[in-house]
C-alpha cells in the first residue's frame, strides 16, 4: 500500500502544473498506477499490474500493448467525477488529437482490484483548444520527426506521400520492407493491405454515382452483366454491396480462379504493348532499345516489386 501511494503521489505532483490533480482514493491511486505504468509502455510492468490489478484483462495482454502503441499514452485532462470506488475523466492520446472519457471502477476492499474500466472516445470539449495551425515548412519537418521516431521505435514502416492540391510536397519510405532479407521499403514498395482496398473501392463507386455514371440503386447486374448468380444479380444494389448487407456470401473458388486467370492475361497483354510502344519509341535513336523477349513477356504474379 506504501509503494502504490508514492505511486500515486508522484503522479499527482505530475499532474499538479496541469491543473488535473487525480484525488487520493483507492479508485484514484488505482488510476494514477494504471496511467504511469500505461505511459511508461514497458510490457513487463503493464503484465505485472494487470495481474495484481485486473486479473481477466492479463489475458489479453497483447490487445493492451497493441493499444498502448496506437495511442502513445495518454495525457490527462480533467477529472469530472470522483468517489472512493469510482472515478470519471478525461484524458487526450498523445499521439493524436484525440479526447476520450474514462471511467474506472473498484472494490470497495483491499487491495481494491478494478473490476470495470473503459474508455470511450468523444469529441474535443469546447473548454480544451484546438491544436494551432503550423505552417507547411513545419508541418512537414514534425511529420519528418515523428516518422523517425516511430521507426526507431520499430512502430511504422511503410511508404508515405502528402500532397496539397496536385502538388506533392513530401514522399519518403521508411523501415523494413523484408526484415530477414533486411531490404529497406521504397516509395513504390507494394504492401498487402487486404480488406484496405474496401474504402478505395467504396470512394471510386461514389465518385462515378457523383458523376451520374452509376445510381446506387440499381441491381449489380446492370453493370456485371455476366455475374454467375443471377439472382443476386438481379436483386442486390451497388448500395447493399457496399454496406455489406447484400448477402453475397463468399466468392466461390472456381471464380476466384477464373478472375485471377483473366487478371494474369490482361497484365500479360500490357506488358507486351509496353513492349510495341517501346520498339517504336525507339525507332528514330542512333541505338535502338529493344526490351528483352523475357522482359515483354514475363507472367505476372502476386508481389512483383514495380517495374
Amino acid at each position: 500500500m506504501k509503494i502504490r501511494s508514492l505511486v500515486a503521489a508522484t503522479v499527482c505532483g505530475l499532474l499538479a502544473a496541469t491543473g488535473a490533480t487525480i484525488p487520493d482514493t483507492p479508485a484514484g491511486q488505482q488510476f494514477a498506477h494504471w496511467l504511469e505504468v500505461f505511459n511508461a509502455g514497458k510490457r513487463e510492468e503493464i503484465q505485472k499490474f494487470l495481474e495484481q490489478n485486473r486479473p481477466e484483462a492479463a489475458q489479453r495482454l497483447d490487445q493492451e500493448i497493441g493499444f498502448r502503441q496506437m495511442t502513445g499514452g495518454f495525457d490527462l485532462k480533467k477529472i469530472e467525477e470522483s468517489t472512493p470506488e469510482k472515478i470519471t475523466g478525461i484524458v487526450k492520446e498523445r499521439d493524436s488529437d484525440n479526447y476520450a472519457r474514462f471511467v474506472m471502477q473498484v472494490a470497495p476492499g483491499p487491495p481494491h482490484q478494478i473490476t470495470s474500466f473503459g474508455l470511450q472516445l468523444i469529441p474535443r470539449p469546447a473548454e480544451f483548444q484546438a491544436a494551432s495551425r503550423l505552417s507547411e515548412q513545419d508541418a512537414i519537418a514534425a511529420l519528418k520527426a515523428d516518422l523517425h521516431e516511430r521507426t526507431v521505435e520499430d512502430r511504422f514502416a511503410g511508404a508515405i506521400a502528402v500532397a496539397k492540391g496536385r502538388k506533392l510536397v513530401f514522399s519518403g519510405a521508411y523501415g523494413m520492407a523484408d526484415r530477414e532479407r533486411q531490404v529497406p521499403n521504397r516509395v513504390d514498395t507494394r504492401f498487402r493491405i487486404g480488406s484496405m482496398n474496401k474504402m478505395f473501392t467504396a470512394t471510386a463507386v461514389l465518385q462515378l454515382a457523383q458523376a451520374g455514371k452509376l445510381k446506387l440503386t440499381d441491381p449489380l447486374g446492370k453493370y456485371l452483366t455476366d455475374y454467375p448468380n443471377k439472382d443476386i444479380a438481379s436483386k442486390v444494389t451497388i448500395h447493399q454491396l457496399l454496406t455489406h448487407t447484400g448477402g453475397t456470401g463468399a466468392v466461390p473458388r472456381a471464380i476466384a480462379v477464373g478472375y485471377r486467370r483473366r487478371l494474369r492475361l490482361y497484365r500479360h497483354r500490357m506488358d507486351a504493348g509496353r513492349c510495341v510502344a517501346a520498339r517504336h519509341r525507339d525507332r528514330g535513336a542512333r541505338r535502338p532499345r529493344r526490351p528483352h523477349k523475357a522482359q515483354c513477356f514475363r507472367p505476372w504474379r502476386a508481389g512483383a516489386s514495380a517495374s
